[in-house]
């Protein structure tokens, strides 16, 4: 038994870590360049100043304090062309253009000889002392070049560049170093053929220094993740989103489970009455209207005064200003009877169906006709045996319910303004807040494996005809 539980818990982290690393991987494809998105909250440089020079420094900055500049993974696999070095130029749009010369040349090592030489004639172009007349030209031409992934066309900036006037003792120097990066792009403009080493992928070893690495320590310790949207720490928004999403979802999971329990007990017993053939139409009535329809009619029925306005149509009320703990609960669960009401209603059907297939099939059982032939009462029968075998089924469909408590109702959180996980979400994604929706996808994939094992060990724990056939 006990291997049995080691090697369940040994499955589930393995398939945490495979979830971790597609979470990180999908993190790292999404369109853009996620230095910038942080520049838009930690550092206005790169917006506001005209100086190619300047945007780049505030940017090796954020990228340096975020972790940005190092390699993804644990080891890198690049062609074979591709030097070690290109992983660390940055910006993304820089590197970019490197590796279309080093595709278009087949010579890596001087594409990032020409690089580094364009890097310095920006520094020398773009310096705050530098006060030229021709410095602003130099600089915007030089940064055009660094972003330019047509050699033919960089070839072309840099002699039009060689040919502007030389009016001071700071443009002679920027020319010797432009002579240097002209003739470097002149060797480019020549393809080199491969040898066969450079025909096979290259693979890197980087150890834990490595964004992984830091990505997943961090979700770990819970390590402080700036939003995107207003620079709040990540987790302190997804912790007040999950506070109202296990309040909502777990007092829709208590109802419907409790209220569907005890209508298939009394379905199962009362099978093929007429009662009973009518709160299965209802129900499954109400299992078969989506659930934006039935919020949006009870809010115009009950809350919206065109009729009734009994209850309140959506939010979580002015529960600050309460004056104790006791008032401020009431004004809260006021505001959540018609969410719950919703998340609940569409639940009964499917559960006092299970839990009603579940009796009958007990009723079936041998066991059952042999209590009686033994004089048992039929209420002993159905309390002592009946009930409580039928609940074993429920325990899986319970474990599998656990997720969507925590990971929320999107459609219901947005109609009735609760401020849950599902609504967090959407607006996550809506804004591109990654550093918000990666945890949180993390957060889901976590309980869900954990509730699914869970759920397999209570079972056999529960019911010993699993647990023998587990030992044998």
């Amino acid at each position: 038994m006990i291997q049995s539980l080691l090697r369940k818990f040994l499955y589930a982290l393995l398939w945490l870590w495979v979830i971790s690393i597609l979470a990180f991987w999908l993190s790292k494809q999404v369109p853009g360049d996620e230095v910038l998105d942080y520049l838009s909250i930690e550092n206005n440089a790169f917006s506001t100043s005209l100086n190619p020079e300047q945007q780049r420094k505030a940017y090796h900055q954020v990228a340096h304090k975020r972790g940005l500049d190092l390699p993804h993974f644990y080891f890198s696999i690049h062609k074979g062309i591709y030097p070690s070095s290109l992983s660390s130029i940055f910006p993304v749009e820089d590197r970019a253009a490197v590796q279309h010369w080093i595709d278009e040349s087949q010579n890596g090592e001087s594409s990032i000889a020409l690089y580094a030489s364009l890097r310095k004639s920006l520094q020398q172009s773009c310096g705050k002392e530098i006060s030229s007349t021709y410095a602003d030209t130099f600089c915007s031409m030089i940064h055009s070049m660094l972003i330019q992934p047509d050699l033919q066309k960089l070839n072309t900036t840099l002699d039009q560049i060689l040919q502007l006037p030389i009016k001071s003792g700071a443009d002679s120097i920027r020319h010797i170093e432009l002579a240097n990066a002209k003739a470097l792009s002149g060797r480019l403009l020549v393809k080199q053929k491969l040898t066969f080493s450079e025909f096979l992928p290259s693979i890197n070893w980087n150890g834990n220094n490595n964004q992984y690495h830091q990505w997943i320590a961090g979700l770990i310790s819970l390590k402080p993740l700036a939003s995107l949207v207003d620079g709040r720490n990540a987790w302190t928004k997804i912790g007040e989103a999950l506070k109202w999403t296990l309040v909502l979802n777990g007092l829709a999971f208590i109802l419907a489970i409790a209220l569907g329990v005890f209508i298939g007990i009394w379905s199962g017993v009362k099978n093929g009455r007429r009662k009973e053939k009518w709160i299965s139409v209802i129900l499954f009535t109400f299992f078969a209207i989506p659930a934006f329809w039935l919020a949006t009619v009870l809010i115009f029925l009950l809350a919206s005064g065109e009729w009734l306005s009994i209850l309140p149509p959506g939010g979580l009320g002015d529960y600050h200003v309460a004056g104790s703990i006791i008032e401020r609960w009431s004004i809260i669960a006021v505001h959540l009877i018609l969410p719950v009401f919703c998340l609940a209603i569409g639940s009964l059907a499917y559960i006092s169906r299970q839990m009603k297939q579940s009796i009958l099939h007990e009723f079936a059982q041998p066991y059952v006709s042999a209590l009686r032939n033994m004089g048992v009462s039929e209420k002993t029968i159905l309390k002592k045996h009946i009930i409580r075998n039928a609940l074993f089924p429920m325990i899986t469909m319970m474990g599998n319910s656990l997720p969507a408590i925590l990971s929320g109702s999107l459609i219901i959180e947005v109609i009735f303004s609760i401020p849950g996980m599902g609504r967090l979400m959407f607006t996550s994604l809506m804004s591109r807040d990654w550093p918000v929706v990666f945890p949180i996808l993390m957060l889901s994939a976590g309980v869900t494996v954990l509730a699914y094992t869970l759920t397999d060990v209570v079972y056999k724990w529960l019911d010993p005809r699993v647990k023998s056939m587990d030992e044998s």
